[in-house]
C-alpha cells in the first residue's frame, strides 16, 4: 500500500479478512483499507474501516489517528475532535510529530494525514 499499489493492497486486505474473519490481527487489514480509502479520497470508507479496526484492536493508536483524519477530511469536526479525545485518552503523549516521524508512508501522503490531524486539534 505504501508504494501506491492501492488496488492490490485493498484486494489483499479483503482476502485476508475473507480467509480468516476471526483473526485477532485483522486490525492490520482494516488499517490497510482505511489508509487506501484515505489516500484515494474515499473518506466515508476510511471512517468505516478505521472504526472496524478500532473495534478489533481498541488499543492501536494508529487506527484512532486514522479515524480522526477520516472525520476531519469529511469536515465532521465534532466527530474528529471526539475521536481525537479518545486517542489522547489512550495515548496521552501522542503527537502529530511523533506520528510523522514513524515514516511509514511517503512524505506527501503523511503531510495530508498530518494536516487532517491538525484540523482536529491534535497536539504537534
Amino acid at each position: 500500500m505504501f508504494n501506491e499499489t492501492y488496488d492490490r493492497s485493498r484486494d489483499h486486505a479483503f482476502k485476508a479478512l475473507r480467509l480468516s474473519p476471526l483473526d485477532p490481527m485483522n486490525y492490520h487489514s482494516y488499517l490497510a483499507l482505511a489508509w487506501v480509502s484515505l489516500f484515494t479520497g474515499r473518506f466515508e470508507d476510511a471512517v468505516k474501516y478505521s472504526a472496524l479496526g478500532v473495534q478489533v484492536s481498541p488499543g492501536f493508536s494508529i487506527l484512532h489517528a486514522s479515524l480522526v483524519a477520516s472525520y476531519a477530511n469529511l469536515d465532521r469536526l465534532e466527530a474528529a475532535r471526539a475521536a481525537a479525545a479518545r486517542l489522547l485518552k489512550l495515548a496521552p503523549d501522542w503527537t502529530i510529530g511523533g506520528f510523522v516521524r514513524m515514516d511509514v508512508v511517503r512524505p506527501q501522503l503523511m503531510k495530508g494525514l498530518a494536516s487532517a490531524l491538525r484540523k482536529a486539534g491534535l497536539p504537534e
